[in-house]
């Protein structure tokens, strides 16, 4: 008779422990859905998936958000599986997690910009510009530039500058000082309503550093270049437009230079 109380009561005990435990394992199936972590150099910690892993060269990684970003191989320094962070409790009401805001600068691929600068010489001078190129590594990317400026006020001189140019960043951070370099052919542009009849073009280098803000998709940079561009002038001389001289120039500038890089 005690072994038959005793086998009813082990029976309604397991009968009442059956759904918690069957409710618990459908819980964990639902929320314990592995992601990736990537730990960084510099002390942040992506949550999401690995698209593509190229030990020599670095990963393409999916964040938890659906944003993709190129991961260099020297800023990795820990990869494991975890829970993703969404399926973590947040301790207080109000409180909200901290937003990444890690270096994802894209060191390899196209690239554009666009910049404008003033010069502030007693001549004064002022222009915009529009690059496209091909960025190798952090250190090195090659473009095509073209812009619409002038070097003299005083005399409505006009050039078109198209050009070559190589650039590049210091350090990977999400401030960092940059160099460029640019080689070309400025193109004089005529002004007969300002005198100037005829105009040549010449030769044009500008080496420039400044430092870049941003470290992700969109920056923006600030700096100085020193500029030479030479051109050649020809205006009329007096209001009847008799005679005529020519002017031989070879502008060098320093320049404040601002723009965008995506």
């Amino acid at each position: 008779m005690k072994l038959a109380t005793r086998i009813a009561s082990l029976s309604f005990v397991a009968l009442c422990t059956l759904p918690a435990f069957g409710q618990s394992v459908d819980s964990v199936k639902v929320t314990d859905k592995i992601v990736d972590v990537v730990w960084l150099k510099d002390g942040s910690k992506l949550s999401g998936y690995i698209l593509k892993w190229e030990l020599a060269r670095g990963m393409e990684f999916k964040l938890i958000t659906g944003a993709e970003v190129i991961l260099p191989k020297d800023q990795i320094t820990r990869v494991y599986q975890d829970l993703p962070f969404a399926s973590q409790s947040i301790s207080e009401p109000g409180m909200y997690p901290r937003r990444d805001r890690s270096y994802r600068f894209r060191e390899e691929g196209i690239y554009n910009t666009f910049s404008c600068f003033l010069n502030f010489s007693s001549f004064g001078g002022a222009g915009v510009h529009y690059s496209i190129g091909y960025r190798f590594s952090r250190m090195l990317g090659v473009g095509i530039g073209i812009g619409i400026e002038s070097n003299d006020f005083n005399n409505s001189r006009g050039i078109v500058p198209l050009y070559a140019e190589a650039r590049g960043f210091f350090v990977p951070k999400k401030i960092s000082p940059y160099y460029a370099f640019k080689i070309g052919y400025g193109f004089a542009q005529r002004a007969e309503l300002a005198g100037t009849i005829e105009a040549k073009g010449g030769f044009m280098v500008s080496p420039e550093l400044g430092v870049r803000f941003g470290g992700r998709a969109v920056n923006y940079y600030m700096g100085l270049q020193y500029k030479i561009q030479n051109a050649t002038y020809t205006n009329t001389i007096g209001w009847d437009g008799q005679g005529t001289y020519t002017d031989v120039v070879s502008y060098r500038r320093v320049d404040f230079r601002a723009g965008l890089l995506f």
